[in-house]
């Protein structure tokens, strides 16, 4: 992913944690069969300064066999964006453009064959979603029943050999067009709109601040 230096992230705890809202990620693999792209709901955890996302695949989905024979995959998260109008800036010579966040991950990757793991991430799965969701659905299942969910999925582990994170939030404008940006998006209500605002709070360059 191309990353001018102004807009580059490198906080591992605000990567993780973006990654943690915007969860439902694109994992990308080539094979002899081309490039396969697919969409998942990852779990992720950190391990010393690496980040490790956990991810399960339907049986019948061959993605899954090419990614034991690789072993490499990119996983990407993408997050809240936006159209940026020259309207906004203080300044009247400009163009429009559009800012955005997302984080771009190479993996290694392990199919995890292992009941007893394979249970427990299943558990952290629906415990993590329910609650994000603001349920709470009681995940007990008839046994045979739950057996047979988990032999038709597979589970991946996917270790980060590297993360590369873009938060494009109008950090190379001057001062006056940035706070003009931050001045638009703090006017809106709806929910991307908001979460923009937050990253670029959360990304404020210090000769702005």
């Amino acid at each position: 992913m191309y990353i001018p230096k102004y807009s580059q992230v490198q906080d591992l705890k605000l990567i993780k944690s973006f990654i943690e809202d915007y969860s439902f990620g694109t994992l990308i693999n080539t094979s002899s069969e081309g490039v396969t792209a697919n969409h998942y709901p990852f779990l992720v955890d950190q391990e010393g300064e690496k980040l490790v996302f956990w991810t399960h695949l339907a049986l019948g989905n061959p993605q899954w066999k090419q990614l034991s024979q690789s072993l490499k995959a990119t996983v990407v998260f993408t997050g809240p964006h936006a159209y940026v109008s020259p309207v906004y800036y203080k300044d009247p010579l400009n163009v429009p453009t559009w800012n955005y966040t997302a984080v771009h991950a190479s993996c290694d990757c392990e199919v995890i064959k292992d009941a007893t793991t394979v249970q427990g991430l299943m558990n952290r799965l629906v415990n993590h979603y329910e609650a994000k969701n603001g349920t709470n659905w009681n995940y007990d299942l008839p046994q045979d029943f739950h057996e047979g969910l988990l032999k038709a999925i597979v589970w991946i582990k996917l270790s980060a050999t590297s993360v590369d994170a873009k938060f494009k939030l109008s950090q190379n404008r001057d001062k006056d067009d940035y706070q003009g940006v931050i001045e638009e998006f703090s006017k809106r209500t709806s929910e991307n709109d908001r979460e923009l605002l937050k990253y670029m709070k959360l990304t404020t360059p210090e000769k702005f601040k």
